[in-house]
């Protein structure tokens, strides 16, 4: 029962307390790109849930082999970027070799999830705050997850944002980064902090 309460605590925090988009501010750019397109939204959030998931479990594997030292700060995004090339292209090979209709449809999806900065953020966040195989895919999970609960969030604002009502001087661009802004600040309430006056 505790490794379950474990298991649920940890990807609540990796979902809504450690978003890779609200509270790291990683990965805004492609929120706005996918948030504009609502039928790529969870294609593009599965497969960014894949890449985050196979990354981390890979990055536990590297992480227990290597056993990186404290200079380690200087090479491991090199090695976390090898890991990353390396799950984009086996998982467009077996795609294609596998399964060719399946490729046409997601290859889109592939290239700008695995290239994202939310990816590369979320190894570097889970690699320092997990220890366990299951906090890494736990987390890796959790990470996918919550940029998916993301760009729902703007995509549903999206029409409102380039709405008429909308002051002309606000109207899209500014107000998506107000938007993202205030609910920034939501999700970082969510972790626990306050301010003191």
């Amino acid at each position: 029962m505790e490794v379950i309460k474990n298991i649920i605590l940890t990807a609540f925090t990796s979902v809504i307390i450690e978003n890779t988009i609200f509270s790291r501010a990683l990965g805004t750019s492609t929120l706005i790109i996918v948030a504009k397109n609502r039928k790529n939204l969870f294609g593009f959030g599965l497969s960014v849930t894949y890449i985050t998931a196979v990354v981390s479990v890979l990055t536990y594997f590297v992480q227990k082999i290597f056993r990186f030292d404290d200079n380690a700060y200087i090479y491991i995004p090199l090695v976390y970027i090898l890991i990353l090339g390396t799950v984009y292209i086996l998982t467009l090979l077996c795609l294609w070799r596998f399964a060719v209709s399946l490729f046409v449809k997601i290859r889109k999806y592939i290239h700008v999830s695995a290239f994202n900065c939310a990816v590369l953020g979320s190894m570097l966040m889970i690699s320092k705050y997990c220890e366990t195989f299951t906090d890494y895919l736990v987390n890796g999970i959790g990470m996918g997850i919550g940029f998916i609960l993301a760009v729902y969030m703007i995509a549903v604002i999206y029409d409102r944002i380039y709405s008429e009502k909308a002051p002309y001087a606000f109207r899209g661009y500014p107000l998506m980064m107000i938007c993202i802004g205030i609910l920034s600040m939501a999700f970082w309430g969510f972790s626990g902090h306050t301010l003191n006056y």
